[in-house]
Formats: C-alpha cells, sequence, structure tokens
C-alpha cells in the first residue's frame, strides 16, 4: 500500500540548521547531522551541535575556539532563515533558538493538513511484514500474560503500518498434542454439559482438573497418549470432536482478542499443517542443503540434522548434531518451525487452503488454513516477526541458524524474535496448569477493571446515562491494560498491581485519555475561522512553545521505534515504551499548557493561535492513542 510522504516538523527544522552549520564550517552534512543534540536545558536553545569538537580533532584546534570563530557567519545565515531566531556559542557548544511564530505555523500546519495520517512516514512503503501473535494454547481463556503478547504485537503491526510496511497479521493455533488431547479425554468422561460460562473458561477448569489425574493415574496416561496418537488422524471420531472443541474456544478466545480491539488476517493451525505437505517440502529441500544431513549410524542413526559443528558459537558443543526430523519421519518442533519459517518467507510454495474462520467486529474476514477451501496468495515477505516469551529465544534462534545453514542467509537476518518477558502476580507466574491465572484472566481483569473505571467516572460525570458512563468505563478500562503492557520495556518482568494500572493521575492510559477529553471539552464550546488565517507569533510562552515542540516530534518518534528494532544475541529489541513516554509527555504538557494559557477567554488574536494548537494536540495525541490501541474518550 503506497503512502504519501507526510511532513515531518521537528526533522524538518533539524535539516534547516544541519544546512546551517554544514555551509558555515564547510564539514559534511553527515558528520553536522550526527553532531545535533537537544539541550538539557530549554531557555539555552532549541537545538545545540558538537560540531566544533569534531572540527577540532581536523584542524587540531580548540573547540571553544572554532565555535566562536563560526559565529559570524552563522548568525548572517541565520538572518536569511525564517525558520531559525538566533544562533549563540556557549563554550564548545552552539545553540540554536527557533523562531517560535515561524515553527509554531510549521507544525500546526502540517498536522491541519496530515490530520489521521500525522506520523505516517513512507520510510519503508513497499516492504511486507508478516507478524505471528499470540498464539495461545485453545485450552484455556487468555490470561494477562498473554495479554502482554497480543498487545505488544498489536502494536509493533500498527506501528509498522504507520512507517509504510503492508502488514500481515498472523495467529497460530496448535490444535495437535498432549493438552488437546488430555481437554478431549477429559470432555469424554464428564459427558455433553450444559455449559454456562464462557467456553475458553470452561475448558480452562477442566485442563486443570485433568491434571491432577493425568499425573497420577498410567490407565488416564494411557488413555490420552491414544487420544494424541488419534488426532493426527483426521478421519478419526477422536479428530472430528477435537476439531469441534477448538474451534470454539478459539472464538471464545477471540471474543477478548476484539474487547481489546485485536484483530488478524490469518490464523495457521497445526493441524493444517501436519496434512498439507508442507513437512514434507521442507524435509526436501532440507535434506538437500550442505550442513543438513541423514545420520547412518549411531542413536541417531536415520535422523535428519542439522551439524551446528560448522558455527563458531557451537563448535565446541559435545553433541553438535540438532534433529529435525526423526528415524520414523516425524517432525521434531525445529523441524516444524523451520518448515513454517520457509513458508512465511514464501520459500516453500503454499499447500494450504483457505476457509473462512468468522468475519471480526472491524469487518474484516479471518481466514485459516485448512485442507479444503480457495488458495490465498500471501505472497513474499521482507521481515517475518515472531512475539513470543524471552524463554524461547534459544529455539527460536536456532531456527534462524538453521535457515542460514540452508543458505537463506538474508531470510535468517530478517527474522525477528520479539522475545518479552512474563507479567506475573505478586510472588507468582501464571500457569494454565495449576490454575493461577483463575482470576486473572484476562476477560476478569477487563471486567474489574470496568468496574473500578466506572466508580470513577461517576464522580466525574454524575449526570449522565448508566449507559454512556458504562461505554466510557469500558474504554477506560481497555486503555489502562493495554497501557501497562506497554509502558515497560518487553524484556522486563512486570508485576500485575490494580493501583498501577489504573492511575487518573500518573503515567497511566487514563491520564492521557482525559487530556484529550479536556481538549473536547475546548473545542465543543468554541467557534473558529481557517487554521492558516491565524497569527502564530501570539504563541510566545514557554508552555505553548513547549507542546508544539513535543507535537512536532511525534512522526519522528514513531520511525525512530521502527528504526530501533534491532536484533540482539537472543532476540530483537521493541522499544514499545518509548510512545508510552511520548504520550505521557505529550499529555503533561499539554496539562501545563491547559492550566497557564486560558484559551476561550483569550483576547481574539491569541485565542485563535491556542485553539489552533488545542486542535493540533488533538490530532496528535489521537493519532497516539490509535497507535497503542488506546480507545479515544472524548467525555471523562
Amino acid at each position: 500500500m503506497s503512502r504519501r510522504k507526510q511532513v515531518n516538523p521537528w526533522d524538518h527544522a533539524r535539516q534547516v540548521v544541519v544546512s546551517i552549520l554544514s555551509k558555515a564550517s564547510a564539514a559534511d552534512p553527515e558528520v553536522v547531522n550526527s553532531s545535533i543534540e537537544i539541550p538539557p536545558d530549554p531557555t539555552l536553545g532549541d537545538v545545540a551541535s558538537t560540531i566544533a569538537f569534531a572540527l577540532a580533532r581536523e584542524r587540531k584546534k580548540n573547540p571553544a575556539a572554532i565555535a566562536a570563530d563560526l559565529l559570524p557567519r552563522l548568525r548572517e545565515l541565520v538572518s536569511a532563515e525564517p525558520l531559525v531566531k538566533s544562533v549563540e556559542a556557549k563554550g564548545p557548544y552552539i545553540n540554536i533558538l527557533l523562531d517560535r511564530g515561524a515553527f509554531s505555523k510549521t507544525t500546526i500546519m502540517s498536522v491541519s493538513e496530515s490530520g489521521d495520517d500525522y506520523g505516517n512516514s513512507a520510510e519503508f512503503d513497499g516492504k511486507r511484514a508478516l507478524i505471528e501473535f499470540p498464539a495461545v494454547n485453545p485450552s484455556k481463556p487468555w490470561h494477562i500474560g498473554h495479554t502482554r503478547n497480543a498487545v505488544l504485537g498489536d502494536t509493533l503491526s500498527n506501528i509498522l503500518e504507520r512507517v509504510g510496511y503492508d502488514v500481515v497479521r498472523l495467529d497460530y493455533i496448535n490444535d495437535l498434542g498432549l493438552q488437546i488431547a488430555q481437554l478431549l479425554w477429559k470432555l469424554k468422561n464428564v459427558g455433553n454439559q450444559d455449559v454456562r460460562e464462557k467456553y475458553d473458561h470452561y475448558l480452562g477448569h477442566l485442563y486443570v482438573e485433568v491434571q491432577k489425574t493425568f499425573e497420577s493415574s498410567q490407565d488416564v496416561e494411557k488413555e490420552v497418549r491414544e487420544i494424541s496418537r488419534n488426532l493426527e488422524n483426521l478421519k478419526s471420531d477422536d479428530a472430528r470432536l477435537s476439531g469441534v472443541m477448538v474451534e470454539r474456544c478459539v472464538k471464545a478466545q477471540y471474543e477478548t482478542s476484539y474487547r481489546l480491539g485485536i484483530f488478524h488476517d490469518y490464523q495457521v493451525w497445526e493441524s493444517a499443517i501436519a496434512h498439507s505437505g508442507l513437512l514434507d517440502q521442507a524435509r526436501e529441500m532440507i535434506v538437500q542443503s550442505k550442513n543438513i544431513m541423514k545420520l547412518e549410524e549411531g542413536d541417531k542413526a536415520g535422523c535428519i540434522v542439522a551439524d551446528l559443528s560448522v558455527i563458531d558459537e557451537f563448535k565446541d558443543m559435545n553433541e553438535p548434531y540438532k534433529i529435525l526430523f526423526r528415524s520414523d519421519g516425524t517432525r521434531t518442533y525445529t523441524g516444524a518451525d523451520v518448515a513454517l519459517q520457509l513458508w512465511k518467507f514464501g520459500i516453500i510454495e503454499d499447500p494450504f487452503r483457505y476457509s473462512l474462520f468468522e468475519t471480526q467486529p472491524n469487518k474484516v474476514d479471518l481466514l485459516r488454513t485448512s485442507l479444503k477451501g480457495r488458495r490465498a496468495k500471501l505472497g513474499k515477505f521482507d521481515i517475518v516477526l515472531n512475539v513470543i516469551a524471552s524463554r524461547q529465544a534459544h529455539p527460536q534462534k536456532m531456527v534462524y541458524t538453521i535457515l542460514d545453514l540452508m543458505g537463506y542467509k538474508k531470510e535468517s537476518e530478517n527474522s525477528h524474535h520479539i522475545a518479552y518477558e512474563f507479567v506475573g502476580l505478586e510472588g507468582e507466574d501464571f500457569s494454565g496448569r495449576q490454575g493461577t491465572w483463575i482470576g486473572y484472566s484476562t476477560d476478569d481483569v477487563l471486567s474489574k477493571m470496568t468496574e473500578l473505571a466506572e466508580i470513577e467516572v461517576n464522580k466525574r460525570n454524575p449526570d449522565e446515562g448508566a449507559e454512556l458512563k458504562k461505554k466510557i468505563a469500558n474504554q477506560v478500562a481497555v486503555g489502562a491494560i493495554r497501557y501497562f503492557m506497554l509502558n515497560a520495556s518487553p524484556d522486563r518482568k512486570i508485576t500485575f498491581r490494580w493501583n498501577e494500572v489504573l492511575d487518573f493521575q500518573g503515567d497511566a492510559a487514563p491520564y492521557l485519555q482525559y487530556s484529550l477529553a479536556r481538549a473536547y471539552r475546548i473545542m465543543e464550546k468554541a467557534e473558529t475561522g481557517r487554521i492558516e488565517e491565524r497569527d502564530f507569533r501570539a504563541l510566545t510562552s514557554e508552555a505553548e512553545f513547549e507542546l508544539v515542540k513535543a507535537i512536532s516530534k511525534f512522526p519522528e518518534e514513531v520511525l525512530d521505534v521502527a528504526r530501533s528494532l534491532k536484533k540482539d544475541v537472543w532476540g530483537t529489541s521493541f522499544a514499545s515504551n518509548r510512545l508510552t513516554s511520548y504520550g505521557y509527555g505529550l499529555a503533561t504538557l499539554f496539562s501545563k499548557f491547559y492550566d497557564s494559557c486560558p484559551v476561550l477567554k483569550a483576547e481574539p488574536d491569541i485565542k485563535e493561535a491556542r485553539l489552533a494548537l488545542v486542535k493540533a494536540f488533538m490530532v496528535t495525541m489521537t493519532n497516539c492513542l490509535n497507535l497503542l490501541g488506546i480507545p479515544i474518550v472524548e467525555r471523562m
């Protein structure tokens, strides 16, 4: 999807400053650009440069003297640039003040002209990304640990779309394996019941019960293992019953997903992988690779293995062979994951057919892989990202390593593991097997959070109708949970505490939502003219200009989050907390502006300029909240 390149006000101002400094110093613009800083004290300047230090090494002269020498030429160039007011040298540092009226006009006009597109970029236009999340086993409801995965994946998808990527959201449904067999055994033994609770919750409680039986009875274990084998035969009664159970569970889980504003494009089902021919294609391709072989002797005789000893990191391993396919032809987890990664990149021809799983509340059809149905052309992807817990770092790295061994170096480099730590309670983690999620399922948390939010909404809007207050409370609850999941670096473990999640005064979503609701109230009472006719020289106070500068930096913030997706040893960094921090800072600056700069009671010229600034704030905060998936609340 092609995107019109949007104006980036802060980057525009930065490039103006770089051009001036480059002309004055005869330094390479890239060198000058790397010298640009933001002064710690805004009274020193809006932008600063350390170019004198770089020139000092080259010219063998004191940096402060170089800065002083550059000043006359800089002032000459600044006099011809309307966006810059003045330039000063303070020791070796060169400090630049922007013209407040000119920069305010540039910023506010850019926001006004871009509207919903403000913050968009064409930097990654033409590239495609496949993002897999949250891959919750269809045996229980989502708990708040799963929510972190889903919110991270959804927000990352939003950000990549903003900077030009064509994004496909994929979910993985593991409808085979021991968990499903255990549940099916339990269902067959309890018989048909009138299920009154949400179906994923019902299965989750059964799963906790069956663990105790399975671990204490060899007869039950034997029966479960037999069911597990039957699931591989799609024509068996067990496979048919399992299909009904899993689909019903996933649909119940997706009700939770939709409450959080999270949607997908495709699902890939494990049963479809097992019976589509994908694994056969992958095995044929894998055995042709130079460092992958079928062993002829030893305890792994007949197995297809990757020889990791050719990689420096693994060369000293006692056992350098990683099994991909066992001697009986069955795949290991690593073998299956490699096959799926080859499919994701379009290296293997798509063997799947696709059928409609359901039409989602956002009106987008969600398709699932199947053995019947129509073909679909997913196409090739430039990057593939998998949002999965940090403890899966080694298996994920192994998949990417094997891609590299097979000669797919580019695809290996463009495979990303968005690793995240778990969400815990005080003193314990969540476990589907032990049932510690009970009371902390995402549904439970959303409902409790809505109740708590409604108390606050009632205080602020006693005269509003009950239906509206309930709607607002739900929007606040969804926003609070999503913000909490994003407001720490994904590689940090977070502990769920109610008072931190739902904070109307601090670093939490309700504070951001409230700042936007305040702006809506101002605009509701105002009568405004054409923005381009405003005199932005009226915006002279610190509170006004700091807000303008924050608004101007929004496109740069979004871009920097996308640019900072860098692979580390055990995963790819994703600075989700950078955008929450930006939103919190923007809300704080608007609060300062609101308290110190009257809008509706100001003199006409000042009022009109401030109204334009309020409108620009509304657009920017709305776009920021949309990126984070936080609902817009017009009244709180």
